[in-house]
């Protein structure tokens, strides 16, 4: 017995002492591994997908395509023949603030800026973009936690959010715009 206790005690604190350095590294490390997955994994889907919701033209910018419309009202659109002129000022705001927030709250995270408030945002478009795949679009939703990596609404979704959750309560972390600005300036 005395030869385990001797044989493990060095492991043993060995392990100790990694539990601490780990534990006083947690709170650089995790949101900066945070921010880069949601760039690897996740930026050029939003990035990519709120570009393709402008309309054409000088004033592209301001105008929401017909996809942009068939996406986010798609029994509306469809009722209307995917007709851009019908779209009302209600749907045109609705719109216009989905695909802004598509395009800026991405990068925001990305650079760490407004960190928490954009990783909060992130994760209430997510959720509003699984209520209209399923609601307007008819994507199966699939049931929560079913052992189904394949299910797009929600397990996958979950996992979207899960670094934007880490962000949300961590912040941005010491690499990150939200530091370098707001930061109390180090003596």
């Amino acid at each position: 017995m005395r030869i385990l206790v001797s044989l493990a005690s060095p492991l043993i604190a060995a392990w100790c002492q990694a539990e601490r350095v780990l534990d006083a590294q947690k709170a650089f490390a995790l949101p900066v591994i945070a921010r880069l997955l949601f760039l690897v994994t996740l930026l050029d889907f939003f990035i990519k997908s709120a570009l393709t919701k402008f309309g054409d033209g000088a004033l592209g910018f301001l105008t929401p395509s017909a996809g942009a419309f068939a996406q986010i009202f798609p029994k509306r659109a469809e009722a209307v023949l995917y007709n851009t002129s019908e779209i009302g000022i209600f749907e045109w705001v609705i719109i216009m603030l989905g695909t802004y927030g598509e395009l800026i709250l991405p990068i925001l995270i990305v650079v760490g800026l407004a960190t928490r408030l954009a990783s909060l945002a992130m994760i209430g478009f997510i959720l509003v973009m699984s209520i209209v795949d399923v609601a307007g679009h008819g994507v199966a939703l699939g049931a929560l936690l079913d052992g189904n990596p394949g299910s797009i609404v929600p397990d996958q979704r979950l996992f979207w959010c899960m670094p934007l959750l880490v962000l949300v309560f961590m912040g941005a972390g010491r690499l990150s715009l939200d530091q370098m600005l707001f930061a109390p300036k180090r003596r």
